[in-house]
């Protein structure tokens, strides 16, 4: 039985030196546009780790780390201030995103909708504790209505957040590693041979 290969594997090693400094800055760009575009829009998702998890894929968890949290210290000083208390999360993000793309979780879209499921249980159980204690459960974006609907019908602070993050980070997850392997297998195919050992 063949053992499941990642993705990407090893990646940091192929990529040419240039490419992976303007990379992470790129990353960061696209969490918090589209971050800032959910949010506005008062969306129950956040796109906010787009960037974070295509990195983590083609350079490996500290680089995506590097970029999830960069993005949200960034992000709090310019669109939305509450992100940076979840720079937590979004290391999280980096370090599951990579261990599922070791054990070949992101080898085709069906395995990268499953792995962001995962995901999706892992950033909202981590985000769950931040949002009640800290925030009072509201913290401005989409599922703080869900939040809102929960404690109206008589749950407790901390289980209405939870409840309100595993109704909506699986989906949210779910699209954004489909999105991020979209995004890798569009990268230029001379690019993406240097990247990729499958054979």
């Amino acid at each position: 039985m063949n053992k499941p290969t990642s993705f990407v594997e090893h990646p940091k090693e192929r990529m040419p030196n240039l490419v992976r400094v303007a990379f992470v800055p790129l990353a960061i760009a696209i969490n918090i546009t589209l971050g800032s575009i959910t949010h506005a829009l008062k969306l129950p998702i956040y796109l906010d780790a787009v960037g974070t998890i295509t990195t983590t894929l083609l350079l490996g968890w500290r680089a995506g780390v590097f970029a999830g949290v960069g993005s949200f210290l960034l992000a709090g000083l310019i669109t939305n201030p509450v992100l940076p208390w979840f720079s937590g999360t979004q290391a999280a993000i980096a370090i599951y995103t990579f261990l599922a793309n070791k054990c070949g979780g992101f080898k085709s879209y069906p395995r990268a909708l499953i792995s962001g499921i995962g995901l999706g249980v892992v950033a909202g159980t981590i985000s769950a504790p931040v949002i009640a204690y800290l925030f009072g459960g509201i913290t401005g974006s989409g599922a703080s209505l869900i939040v809102g609907f929960l404690l109206s019908s008589g749950h407790k602070l901390l289980t209405s957040v939870f409840l309100s993050g595993i109704a909506s980070e699986p989906v949210d997850k779910a699209i954004q590693c489909l999105l991020a392997v979209w995004l890798v297998r569009g990268l230029p195919p001379k690019l993406l041979k240097s990247l990729d050992r499958r054979k």
